[in-house]
């Protein structure tokens, strides 16, 4: 029995969302009927987890949101949460604030690599890593992912030497777990890759944004390596993830080397990223506490039940689609080959006829030619209505092909 009500979804209607505001996801989609059903973006259609909003309620009756500074309690939940996912203890002074794990990711960027330097990632993977590499005049070097028998990511490493010996990349981004695979790494895999860059002068950058969702395997943190290589290590994290507090603009950076980490500052301290955002610090203050952590667990395990009732009902009533297992995360990796389409004329399809909005895989990269990314991270009620809908749309598809 739960304790908390994941039933009852927040009135998205009135939070100004991008994955709710119809304007806006006809700007992506086309036309899309009234009853449309949003679950391509990641974030999550629950309430705020009582904790928190308890926390930001308590922080509104102070009448006042003036400049703050980095507070110690800030950290000390930072070091807490970490406590729990890896077997060290993380320093203060380790630690950096920042505004969101993608401008994490660009000041990464902004900071190791020059103009016409190379980074270097697998693909398909999130977005972001390839823009903050490309807008940064960074040099892309793609390692794409292969797929084994039990269709889950897996890295050519080969392949991935090559490409550090003949490029010389700056960085590695590494996505752990995977985004959109939903991959979790195992610790052989993330030591002979953190030995890779090691050998070729290769700092590894690894977002562990989705790390607070694990459904099978084991996690293992990039923090809990050995340490020398820890010592070429960049971890990048928050809690927008887990709590859905994406629109509070809060992150944090972890480099246990102290000149990596002297120079990550100064490129904080030239942006002027000096001072938390009022409502953030408070956010992940609240999250990262016992309360915070029984609430994720509880919201997690309800969308492990949507999974369940997903991969049965896909199973029985639309075989043409085929599920990478959701090991992490709340978004599922779907190849939608054998129906005959591409991802991105499925993707708009399905929007436009049945007002399901899915995230087409090209958008991750090579390799994401034939696949969506769904979220599963609202209503089991909405869930059973979007993929109902898919099965719809794809048994008309095969009538319109007879009749044609």
């Amino acid at each position: 029995m739960l304790k908390y009500n994941f039933d009852r979804l927040a009135d998205r209607d009135k939070d100004d969302s991008i994955k709710w505001t119809k304007s806006i996801n006809e700007d992506r989609f086309g036309a899309i009927p009234d009853d449309y059903i949003s679950m391509w973006i990641a974030d999550m259609d629950f309430e705020l987890a009582p904790p928190v909003c308890n926390h930001l309620e308590n922080l509104m009756e102070k009448k006042t949101f003036a400049y703050i500074y980095p507070y110690e309690n800030f950290f000390r939940a930072i070091q807490y949460w970490m406590a729990l996912k890896t077997d060290n203890q993380v320093p203060l002074e380790e630690i950096c604030l920042d505004y969101g794990i993608v401008s994490s990711l660009y000041h990464v960027v902004q900071t190791f690599i020059q103009p016409g330097d190379r980074v270097l990632m697998h693909t398909p993977v999130y977005n972001p890593f390839r823009e903050a590499t490309e807008n940064n005049q960074g040099i892309l070097i793609e390692n794409k992912l292969l797929v084994n028998e039990e269709k889950r990511f897996m890295i050519d490493f080969e392949e991935l030497e090559n490409q550090m010996q003949e490029s010389k990349p700056k960085l590695f981004i590494l996505c752990n777990p995977h985004n959109p695979g939903g991959t979790v790494w195992s610790r052989q895999d993330l030591t002979r890759l953190a030995e890779l860059c090691l050998k070729y002068n290769v700092i590894l950058v690894s977002d562990e944004a989705h790390s607070d969702h694990i459904q099978n395997g084991t996690f293992t943190s990039a923090l809990d390596l050995e340490e020398k290589y820890r010592q070429n290590l960049i971890y990048v994290n928050s809690p927008n993830k887990a709590f859905n507090i994406a629109g509070l603009k809060t992150s944090y950076v972890i480099i246990p080397n102290n000149k990596l980490c002297e120079q990550y500052r100064e490129t904080l301290v030239k942006c002027h990223i000096e001072q938390p955002n009022t409502f953030g610090a408070a956010a992940l203050v609240a999250s990262y506490t016992p309360e915070g952590l029984e609430w994720v667990q509880e919201c997690f395990s309800y969308i492990v039940n949507n999974y369940q009732w997903v991969v049965k009902f896909v199973e029985k009533e639309i075989p043409q689609l085929e599920l990478m297992p959701m090991d992490a995360s709340y978004v599922l990796w779907i190849d939608v080959s054998d129906t005959g389409m591409s991802g991105e004329i499925f993707t708009t399809k399905l929007a436009q006829t049945k007002g399901v909005l899915v995230q087409e895989g090209l958008s991750f990269g090579p390799g994401g030619e034939d696949y969506i990314r769904i979220n599963l991270g609202t209503s089991l009620e909405l869930v059973q209505q979007a993929f109902k809908r898919i099965a719809e749309c794809l048994n008309e598809t095969v009538t319109d092909e007879i009749n044609i």
